[in-house]
């Protein structure tokens, strides 16, 4: 089989370069060994959608996603996407100061992002069930605690959460439409080359697929690819276990937002239609866990993650019965130990690209690397894309510059 691009993994970030290339007429095969969409690290995302990043390129970037997934069906091409945007709003709670809350807000605000200060009163009235305390909580009770309230918040008023494997299943719906070829259950084994370069991949099948480019994104496979293309990547891609939790929401609580919480170190949105609560963790020391096979490891949260997340879920929300159904999943990011953000574009190699690291970011940025991916290969652009040049994450740029090297930078 021959065509113009391989894309080796089919999640939501492979899925959306191969959606961004389809629908610019270029011939695109995705390749991904799983059985169906999401079984990698799409199908664990927290799927927040939110624009607070340290730099404006990067704002714009969740933006541009942010703006796909509100208007979904235009974005994609189906008349009935199963995904889309609920628009719950992302409420930072990070105990900062009101200067730090306007300037961020103002800072928002010139890329194009709606958000607002809110202050505790205000903060009260929209969403009546949250504590506004700042203090820094200690979970494990070692620590007296005496609630502080907030000076302000910030609140972006149009962000907010996907559902990812149904936004997965719509981009392989869409890139099929738009003459894209979508393949499940394909293992990639090896690369072909000729002349130093690489000309296509071989499955574990048996079969080979010739092709002009190659680009992995693959995830927390990523490395196993890089290496057999001879790809010699100077950043250090971790595939590294994220523990989430979900538990019952009452209807009598009424609505949530998404919420960033740093004193007591969590995240949290409503799940399933409003009728669970997911919390994860925004600690640094949480992402530490590294992976050494991605195929193999621990799927269900650690009851010490469980019982944490909960009490710093009880402590925001006091009025939370203290029982309820409790699940959860553990997925991987890929992240990149040098500075937390995507590596993209050529490789070094001929005819080898790379989309990968995405450090828990890749969700809602995937529109907009697809976009920034496509514009690079075919100069065409189109609707949705992004103004930021794909060199901003190029495999050979100097480290971002970032306060902080973990999911919220």
């Amino acid at each position: 089989m021959t065509t113009k691009v391989v894309v080796v993994g089919a999640g939501i970030v492979g899925a959306s370069i191969a959606f961004q290339l389809a629908k610019r007429g270029v011939e695109v095969v995705a390749l991904d060994k799983g059985l169906g969409p999401a079984e990698g690290s799409t199908g664990a995302s927290s799927s927040i959608c939110r624009c607070r990043y340290t730099h404006p390129e990067v704002v714009r970037l969740a933006f541009c996603g942010q703006e796909a997934y509100g208007n979904w069906g235009l974005f994609t091409g189906l008349a009935q996407p199963r995904s889309g945007l609920h628009r719950t709003g992302v409420l930072w709670m990070m105990g900062e100061t009101r200067e730090k809350v306007t300037a961020d807000v103002a800072k928002l605000a010139s890329q194009g992002v709606a958000a607002e200060i809110l202050d505790p009163e205000r903060l009260a009235r929209l969403f009546p069930i949250l504590s506004p305390c700042a203090e820094p909580f200690d979970t494990t009770g070692d620590t007296e605690h005496v609630c502080r309230p907030g000076e302000a918040f910030l609140f972006e008023t149009r962000g907010g959460y996907v559902d990812p494997v149904s936004a997965n299943q719509d981009l392989i719906e869409a890139t099929r439409l738009a003459g894209g070829t979508v393949t499940f259950k394909a293992r990639v084994v090896g690369v072909t080359r000729e002349s130093g370069g690489v000309t296509g991949v071989r499955l574990a099948d048996g079969a080979t697929i010739a092709g002009d480019l190659v680009i992995n994104a693959a995830g927390p496979w990523c490395n196993q690819l890089n290496e057999m293309a001879g790809a010699d990547m100077r950043w250090t891609l971790t595939p590294t276990r994220i523990q989430t939790v979900y538990r019952s929401w009452p209807p009598v609580m009424g609505t949530l937002p998404v919420g960033a919480d740093s004193s007591t170190g969590i995240y949290f949105r409503p799940e399933s239609a409003g009728q669970q609560v997911l919390v994860g963790s925004v600690l640094p020391e949480d992402e530490e866990e590294v992976v050494d096979d991605p195929d193999d490891f621990k799927r269900v949260p650690d009851q010490d993650f469980i019982t944490m997340k909960l009490a710093a879920l009880h402590h925001r929300i006091p009025s939370l019965e203290a029982r309820g159904g409790i699940s959860g999943i553990a997925g991987l990011y890929t992240i990149n130990r040098e500075d937390v953000h995507p590596i993209l574009g050529p490789s070094g190699v001929d005819g080898f690209w790379v989309a990968n690291g995405f450090s828990g970011h890749g969700f809602k940025l995937a529109p907009a690397v697809g976009s920034m991916i496509a514009q690079a290969i075919t100069g065409v652009t189109t609707e949705f894309d992004t103004d930021v040049p794909m060199s901003f994450f190029s495999v050979d740029r100097e480290p971002i510059a970032l306060g902080v090297k973990h999911v919220l930078a």
